[in-house]
């Protein structure tokens, strides 16, 4: 008992910005999915939306997600026109169900994220319930690609398809797709309505059996260099082999998570209806930093069996938004009303980064997507696809980096000299190569 309130002395911590902040852009879609969040289906002022992009981009945000409802139905330019806007400081997502093409997108848009929901046009439009939008969507997936755009497939784990999810990656592998992020099913917004009728929470066995199929696919599918997992978060607890696998996501609602309703309000979590204040009004980073998010933070709403567990501030209970359970928080359905924590591995398996490197000395060129974040007193690095904290000496290094078009390892040693030892910088190059920061330039 000491142990559970001594965490509960602890908040859960966050930056002074969320890393990632998804934008609705509107509720209207061209789908009718029967496990969608969103609570209506209707088309917002573009008016006010230029205003909610311009705040965004205003707050220097690492991540932004283009969401819905369905993006898609915004005409191609205005898109443009908030990639633009954004890109500067952030690196921009579209997620769209993929049903109307988008041509022209600019190239300044980092991914696309477009759902395969079945390996099957029977089982997907069983889903989104639109008649022959299978065949368009894998249709303009290839476009995608072919215009030289990353697309990452993010299909809805469901009590229907469950048994699909090794089919469902092969397809998204030989579509050449960039990787593979499964959301299970949660309760929110319309899905809600449809939970029961529809079976759609998977059971703990038809989630195990998805497991085996991520699993098996994340061996067999190297072209995804294992950048297959789990986008929305699971209790560590579940499964073990999500912790052995790497395969665990811990949610990050309200903790580097945000999400921006159509007419500005922000809430920790797209599911959650709960607003904490209007980006028309004031800042992201001064709404983000309210106390009153400690409603959130502080953790009071936890119950077992995650008051017991030694992973608390890491896993955070799984997904912490069901309707169907409170209009606040909660714990994942999935251990709701367990008594204790089951027997997990604690141990986790993350990204090594190498620390050797060749006795030669490098030549890099920097990802276009590189940028850094230095509004505030926390510094960020962000990459296409991640946001990582930063001291002020590794600024100055990156910085420097930006101002090269050819990274030569040995030029920064000897620029560095007199403040880093060489060791450390040629180790910094590691992590910005794990980062997909820089690139290696292969010398013949």
């Amino acid at each position: 008992m000491e142990t559970t309130k001594k965490l509960f002395k602890q908040r859960a911590a966050h930056d002074i910005i969320p890393h990632l902040c998804q934008i609705e852009l509107t509720y209207a879609c061209n789908a009718d999915c029967i496990f969608c969040y969103n609570p209506v289906n209707k088309i917002g002022d573009l008016g006010v939306m230029d205003k909610v992009v311009e705040s965004v981009a205003s707050s220097h945000i690492p991540h932004v997600y283009l969401f819905g409802g369905e993006p898609s139905l915004l005409p191609v330019k205005k898109l443009n026109d908030y990639i633009e806007l954004l890109s500067e400081h952030s690196s921009v997502t579209i997620v769209t169900n993929g049903i109307k093409r988008l041509e022209g997108i600019s190239n300044k848009l980092a991914c696309f994220g477009i759902p395969i929901h079945g390996s099957s046009a029977e089982s997907h439009e069983f889903l989104n319930r639109r008649p022959g939008s299978f065949e368009k969507i894998l249709e303009n997936i290839k476009y995608y690609i072919a215009c030289g755009h990353d697309v990452r497939c993010i299909p809805v784990l469901t009590a229907y398809n469950y048994n699909q999810m090794y089919d469902i990656i092969k397809l998204a592998a030989n579509l050449g797709m960039e990787s593979v992020y499964v959301d299970r099913y949660e309760d929110g917004g319309k899905g809600a309505a449809n939970s029961s009728t529809y079976n759609l929470k998977p059971t703990s066995e038809q989630f195990e059996e998805a497991v085996s199929q991520i699993i098996k696919a994340k061996r067999d599918f190297i072209s995804f260099k294992g950048r297959i997992g789990f986008g929305t978060a699971i209790p560590y607890c579940l499964d073990n082999r999500l912790t052995e696998e790497g395969l665990n996501s811990s949610c990050g609602a309200g903790i580097t998570f945000c999400a921006i309703n159509p007419n500005g309000d922000l809430r920790v979590c797209n599911q959650s209806q709960l607003v904490f204040g209007n980006i028309l009004d004031e800042p992201i980073e001064k709404i983000w930093n309210k106390s009153s998010l400690d409603i959130f933070r502080n953790l009071n709403w936890i119950t077992e069996p995650c008051t017991s567990c030694q992973l608390l501030l890491k896993c955070l209970g799984g997904c912490k938004v069901d309707v169907n359970c409170s209009d606040k928080f909660c714990v994942d359905y999935s251990i709701r009303g367990l008594k204790s924590p089951p027997n997990i591995v604690k141990k986790q398996r993350g990204h090594q980064t190498k620390t050797s490197y060749p006795e030669a000395y490098r030549f890099f060129e920097i990802n276009r997507f590189l940028k850094l974040t230095t509004k505030y007193n926390q510094k960020f690095l962000v990459t296409r696809y991640q946001t990582i904290q930063i001291d002020e000496m590794s600024v100055s290094l990156i910085e420097k980096i930006m101002e090269e078009k050819l990274v030569d390892e040995k030029k920064f040693i000897n620029y560095f000299s007199e403040k880093i030892e060489e060791k450390e910088i040629r180790l910094f190059f590691n992590k910005l190569l794990s980062a997909s920061a820089i690139e290696l330039i292969k010398n013949d």
